[in-house]
Order: C-alpha cells, then sequence, then structure tokens
C-alpha cells in the first residue's frame, strides 16, 4: 500500500519515505507573525518643527506584501490567497491592518526557512487590493469593514494611513485627522538583519517604530495639509528598524 505523505521540503510535516504527495491537503507550514514596539505616550503632548505641540492620538496603518529576503535575491512571502470583491482576483493574502495600541499580528504560513538577510514590506495597499470594497471581504479581515474603518469609497480606496492628533495653536486645542491616500503614496520598507528561521518552527519578526518621526520637519501651524501628508509619506520608510 501506498504511503501519503506531504513532500513538500519546506513543510513542518514532510515526510521524505511517502510514496505519494498530499500536497495541498496536508502539508503544514510554519506561521510567521509579525510584533510592533513603540515607546509613543498618548497622553503626552510633543512639539513639531515650530514649535507647536501636538499629541498622537491614534494612528492605524496598512502593511502588506511582507517578505522575507534571502541572500540570493530570492523573497519568501506567505501561503495564503484572498480573493479580492469585487474583482475576483486571487491574491496573496499578506495585509494588516496595524494599530497603535495594538502589537501583535499572525501574517500567514511561509513555505520557507533558512538564513535570512531581512524582511521587505510595503506601507499602503497596491492598485489592486486598493479597488477590493470593504463591504464584499470577509468579516475581520483586514481588507474588511472595521470599528472606525480606513476604508473611505469605491473611488477613493482605503487610506494607507490615518493619523488622529491634537494640536495646540496659542490658546486652543483642536483635533486634526490626516489620510494618506493613492497609490502614489504607497511606500516600500527594506530592513537589513541576519536572522534564520528553522523549518520546524514558528518565527516572530520584532519591529521597532518611531511614530514621531512620522512628523520630523512638520510645522502644523505653517504647513498645508497636503504638505503635512507629502512630508508624512516622505518620512514613513524611516520610522520602522527590525529589534
Amino acid at each position: 500500500m501506498r504511503k501519503e505523505g506531504c513532500l513538500n521540503a519546506s513543510a513542518t510535516n514532510f515526510e521524505p519515505g511517502a510514496d505519494k504527495d498530499c500536497a495541498a491537503t496536508c502539508c503544514e507550514y510554519p506561521k510567521l507573525d509579525l510584533r510592533f514596539f513603540t515607546d509613543i505616550d498618548t497622553d503626552s503632548f510633543y512639539l513639531d518643527a515650530g514649535n507647536s505641540r501636538f499629541r498622537v492620538d491614534d494612528v492605524r496603518f496598512f502593511v502588506s506584501d511582507f517578505q522575507l529576503m534571502q541572500a540570493d535575491g530570492t523573497l519568501v512571502g506567505v501561503n495564503d490567497v484572498v480573493t479580492l470583491k469585487p474583482s475576483g482576483e486571487v491574491v496573496e493574502d499578506n495585509y494588516l491592518l496595524v494599530r497603535l495600541n495594538s502589537f501583535s499580528y499572525e501574517i500567514g504560513d511561509v513555505s520557507g526557512y533558512g538564513d535570512f538577510v531581512g524582511v521587505q514590506f510595503k506601507v499602503g495597499l497596491n492598485a489592486a487590493a486598493n479597488t477590493a470594497q470593504a463591504d464584499l471581504m470577509p468579516d475581520g479581515h483586514s481588507l474588511g469593514i472595521q470599528e472606525d474603518t480606513v476604508y473611505v469609497s469605491a473611488s477613493e480606496g482605503y487610506s494607507f494611513q490615518k493619523i488622529d492628533l491634537s494640536i495646540i495653536a496659542d490658546t486652543d486645542t483642536t483635533s486634526q485627522v490626516f489620510r494618506v491616500l493613492g497609490d502614489d503614496n504607497l511606500r516600500t520598507v527594506s530592513l537589513i538583519d541576519t536572522f534564520s528561521f528553522e523549518r520546524s518552527f514558528d518565527v516572530e519578526i520584532q519591529l521597532d517604530v518611531d511614530y514621531l518621526s512620522l512628523f520630523d520637519g512638520i510645522d502644523f501651524e505653517a504647513d498645508s495639509d497636503a504638505l503635512i501628508i507629502e512630508k508624512i509619506v516622505t518620512n514613513t520608510p524611516g520610522i520602522f528598524t527590525i529589534r
């Protein structure tokens, strides 16, 4: 009798002695988790470039296309897929909606292991994902309807970043919300570090996020909203480091 088993060498239950490959029906893979750390205090006020005081009340942003980088340039992503609605396009399910006060996220199963030299991901959504409609996506999915949703409309897509601030000018405190929208504001982050990922174990990548660096060079009183958003987008790739 032929022995059925997983013949994918990247799987945690790889059975080289199996005669018949069970393929996608039984293969199991390590899970990749992403953990964020930050020391920002939402009860404290900070100074902008014009010495106005501001407080960071909330930040949300999309991380997508998270991949591990090998020394030969190979990028290893996740196995999971999702169907974008209404287009019907099936894509790698590699989307996280990161919240200021939530720190750990499961990205998905990874069919790759060994030595890596860094990670690469995008802040925002590619054009295909940005045409999805939140109310048509699965409940609980990062692209689905969320509490205090970042979905804007079918024509504008999602907010890649949504930042809520309290700003003190003279004696007045105002609440302002800045939304980063549009395919032109998709940014790639590449971080170099060496680490190993063993086939039989889940892995957690830890990132420090310096939220205050988002606002480097910004004068909330003098700068226009468009200029503020432009500076936030420019600053975005530099706020992340591997812990």
